[in-house]
């Protein structure tokens, strides 16, 4: 398998050759030449399988330059039950992603239960393992560089944390994390890590990071890669985490099932789109927004109108704080065609006017493409808190509430219906608490969390000032 670019560089990459690499050279997103789709007997012969073993089926057909064994050992590893679940208590620690069933076939699918109570747990711990034992693409020390609304940061550190050939820098925004994910994310003391404070939003930090990364000089002079979600060996995992909950939640292979996911930067979501076109029968992935609500519009309309940078709304669901949302590219090029030179065009006109609006054509193929939105506010995410927490004594995450609302809503009657958890709610204290009046328990390895020590190197939103900053840090 090979991999070419959104916007029409064929550069015949390998998946090891883009492990690390956010960017094509021609600034586009990498993705498959192809997606390989699974027989009805490939996906029965999945059942009863552990994660690592249904990861392993999925990431064969985008690694196919690795030998099985070697795979193998990179999955085992990655998802070992004493990693995954490493939250709280009532987790069951046999399995990594369990679903909780609710009512009226709506199950929480759990994939926070990692070493950072967070999703992005599942691709890190991946990454890092390829890194140590089978990275042979140019430097074996490397920087990696990213962006976190506060999640991706404490996941990234928890994976590569300690190690002595891979260094991280990572950009988060100014005040615009939950209490918990900002003594996480900076409380860390590994030597390894660069915690960078940008005066801005997250859409500030992934615009510096996507420009660094762009400048091809200094990537080779730093050693630089990156670690932000819309790498494609991120969605890929996210891929298996699809087929794994697909076979957990139905008896046979026809049975349709709904998933929701909270919109972000739309790596889920993309992730969602590719699984269902490798053969799995997904009737229809839900998009949950918040207030900055650009895909759900989208998917109204046709029009994409992301809000400016400045405009991006802080609420209470602050993993999904985005505007212009990083792998939605991924999604417009496989369902327009795969038309490299109209996605390099509507992403000039983005870039240009800050929106773009579809053909009518074009629009009714997204219409087809097996996504849709939903939009949440906060009284929204309190009302299923709550509801949830008194009918269940379940605590969930705003993120989570996101997803129960618009899956709540939007679900054809008498399909079942996974809500994707993405985070948990211990993270979230304020807004858990304002709904059901409780609060939720630390787990034990956090019980001093707000009382460690944090550091965190603040900078404008500037380019130059980023550019040396890195340099420094990789060059230590």
């Amino acid at each position: 398998m090979l991999y070419i670019s959104t916007r029409g560089a064929a550069d015949g990459k390998t998946f090891a050759d883009i492990t690390f690499e956010g960017l094509a050279r021609d600034g586009g997103l990498y993705v498959p030449e192809n997606y390989p789709k699974f027989t009805a007997d490939e996906l029965a012969q999945l059942r009863g399988r552990d994660f690592s073993s249904v990861a392993l089926e999925v990431l064969s057909r985008f690694w196919t330059q690795l030998p099985q064994k070697d795979l193998w050992q990179l999955c085992r590893d990655a998802w070992q039950p004493s990693i995954f679940p490493n939250g709280l208590d009532m987790f069951k620690a046999h399995d990594v992603a369990p679903i909780t069933w609710l009512q009226d076939g709506v199950g929480i699918y759990e994939l926070s239960n990692g070493p950072s109570l967070s999703i992005n747990d599942f691709s890190l711990q991946f990454l890092s393992q390829v890194h140590e034992k089978h990275w042979d693409k140019g430097p074996r020390s490397i920087t990696l560089l990213g962006a976190t609304t506060g999640d991706m940061g404490a996941s990234a550190e928890a994976a590569f944390g300690g190690r002595s050939d891979v260094k991280v820098v990572m950009l988060s925004p100014k005040d615009r994390m939950s209490k918990f994910q900002a003594a996480q994310l900076y409380s860390n003391k590994d030597k390894n890590i660069l915690n960078i404070e940008i005066d801005g939003t997250f859409d500030d930090c992934q615009a510096l990071v996507r420009e660094l990364l762009s400048d091809e000089a200094f990537c080779k002079e730093a050693h630089l890669g990156a670690v932000n979600s819309y790498l494609w060996s991120r969605i890929a995992v996210h891929v298996a985490a699809f087929f794994y909950g697909y076979i957990q939640a139905t008896s046979f292979n026809t049975e349709p099932v709904v998933f929701v996911v909270p919109a972000g930067n739309f790596g889920n979501a993309f992730a969602g789109w590719v699984a269902r076109a490798m053969g799995l029968p997904i009737l229809r992935i839900l998009v949950a927004t918040n207030e900055n609500d650009a895909i759900d519009v989208f998917f109204r309309t046709g029009v994409y109108a992301p809000r400016p940078v400045s405009e991006t709304v802080a609420t209470s669901s602050p993993s999904m704080d985005i505007s212009r949302a990083a792998s939605f590219e991924r999604f417009l090029f496989e369902v327009l065609g795969r038309n490299g030179e109209r996605i390099a065009e509507l992403m000039t006109e983005l870039e240009t006017n800050g929106r773009f609006e579809l053909t009518k054509e074009e629009f009714n193929k997204i219409r087809r493409s097996g996504l849709a939105a939903g939009t949440s506010d906060h009284p929204n995410r309190l009302e299923m808190i709550e509801s949830l927490w008194v009918t269940n004594h379940r605590m969930i995450d705003p993120q989570t509430a996101d997803c129960l609302y618009t899956g709540t809503y939007l679900h054809p009657v008498g399909v079942k219906t996974l809500c994707w958890e993405t985070v948990q709610a211990v993270k979230f204290p304020r807004i858990t608490k304002q709904a059901t009046g409780e609060t939720v328990p630390l787990p034990e390895r956090f019980n001093d969390i707000f009382e460690r020590k944090q550091k965190k190197t603040p900078l404008p939103a500037d380019i130059a000032a980023l550019r040396e900053a890195v340099a420094a840090f990789a060059k230590e």
